[in-house]
């Protein structure tokens, strides 16, 4: 069992032998096999607290990791922070520990013209804007979602009564890029239904080591509800902490995925 009396970090993690991993302190007892994997530290302690006998397990290089259980299943929570790079780490040492279900509950802003704010959108793939996928696979290999993991994703929203936006996203290495009219014309015409910084690399590198991945977005902007409470560079984006549709949207994403997990472990036998 694993221990629960504080969680690794600091010089307890660099002098304890048995954590295998360089970046992630932990030991291989205290991971789940099925693992959210969000952005946001915030968001991940909100996952965090909705399950049960939960502890945090680890809290080094940018890496907040709780596990506990939800509904008799045992779940990891990991923040990753931001970008490709952080999420490829996590996947690959947290793999190395047994987890092999990735589902990444994180912010997207919506291009689509029927995306607004609070909107719930599933990702079936998406574009490759990102560079570290091409250190696994080259580009023309195409970044998609495990199939049994949306569907799960997708059948939670229907259950819950969530009408979810499905198809794909973009994924995209600068936050602040420049703004390309052009570009972002090109991805809706190509069904594109909003933009983050992830997904890509979460889906090849799930491809790639034979990781079951799938990703939920709840949608701080969009052109069908164009007013939003924050105005950060050339963007305009939902206040994350006070935005009342992003707010609600984003408890409900969160329920959507505790769903989509619980599914899975019936389908996996883990649970009778």
């Amino acid at each position: 069992m694993p221990r629960k009396d504080v969680p690794h970090g600091g010089d307890q993690a660099t002098m304890a032998d048995e954590f295998t991993q360089h970046h992630i302190k932990a030991r291989d007892e205290d991971i789940a096999r099925y693992c959210f994997i969000p952005g946001d530290h915030v968001r991940g302690k909100k996952i965090a607290s909705r399950l049960d006998g939960v502890w945090l397990v680890s809290d080094t290089r940018g890496y907040l990791v709780h596990t506990g259980t939800f509904r008799g299943v045992r779940v990891t929570v990991c923040s990753t922070g931001m970008g490709g790079p952080q999420v490829a780490i996590a996947m690959e040492e947290l793999g190395n520990m047994g987890a092999d279900t990735f589902i990444r509950l994180g912010s997207s802003g919506g291009i689509s013209p029927k995306t607004g704010v609070g909107d719930i959108v599933i990702a079936t793939g998406s574009y490759r804007g990102g560079g570290t996928g091409d250190e696994y696979l080259p580009k023309p290999f195409p970044a998609v979602a495990d199939y049994q993991v949306t569907r799960a994703l997708v059948d939670a929203a229907r259950d819950l009564g969530v009408p979810a936006l499905v198809g794909p996203v973009a994924s995209v290495d600068a936050f602040y890029r420049p703004d390309n009219d052009e570009h972002n014309e090109l991805l809706r015409r190509g069904g594109i239904l909003s933009l983050e910084m992830e997904s890509d690399t979460q889906f090849i590198v799930g491809l790639y080591r034979r990781f079951r991945c799938g990703a939920a977005f709840v949608l701080d902007n969009g052109p069908r509800i164009p007013k939003v409470s924050v105005k950060s560079g050339n963007l305009n984006i939902a206040h994350h902490q006070k935005d009342p549709l992003f707010v609600k949207a984003e408890e409900t994403l969160i329920e959507v995925g505790l769903n989509a997990i619980v599914r899975l472990a019936m389908e996996d036998g883990e649970l009778r």
